[in-house]
C-alpha cells in the first residue's frame, strides 16, 4: 500500500488550492480589481481548474503522467528564475528563501508522478 505523500493526487489538489486562493483571491486583493489585471487572474485560475481536472477526472497511470507534463515545466521555471534572477509583474519569481516553498510544492507532483509513471 502506497503512503499518501506520494500519490500526485494530493500535490495536485494542494497545489491547485494554493494558486487559486493566493494567486487568483490574493493577487485580487493585492493588485485590485482593474482590468489590466484580470488577464492574470484569469491565468491563475485557469491553472487551478487544469490541475483540480487532472486531480479529479483522472487516475492511476494518465494522472501521474499529467501531473509530470503539467508540474516539472513549472518547477523548471522557479529554477531558472532561480538561477537568473527573473522578476514576473515587478515581483521575483524565485528569491530565496521565499521560492523553496513554490519550488519545493511543483516539484513534488513531478516527482509523485515520475515515480508513479507506470502505475497501473
Amino acid at each position: 500500500m502506497k503512503t499518501k505523500i506520494l500519490n500526485p493526487k494530493i500535490w495536485l489538489i494542494i497545489i491547485a488550492l494554493l494558486h487559486l486562493f493566493m494567486g487568483v483571491i490574493g493577487s485580487y486583493m493585492t493588485m485590485g480589481g482593474s482590468i489590466e489585471n484580470i488577464a492574470v487572474f484569469l491565468y491563475m485560475g485557469t491553472i487551478s481548474i487544469s490541475l483540480l481536472y487532472v486531480a479529479f477526472m483522472t487516475e492511476g497511470q494518465m494522472q501521474a503522467r499529467l501531473a509530470v507534463v503539467l508540474c516539472a515545466p513549472m518547477a523548471l521555471w522557479f529554477i531558472i528564475g532561480l538561477i537568473m534572477k527573473l522578476e514576473f509583474l515587478g515581483f521575483p519569481v524565485a528569491e530565496i528563501p521565499s521560492g523553496l516553498l513554490p519550488l519545493t510544492l511543483w516539484s513534488m507532483p513531478a516527482i509523485t508522478g515520475a515515480m508513479n509513471w507506470n502505475s497501473e
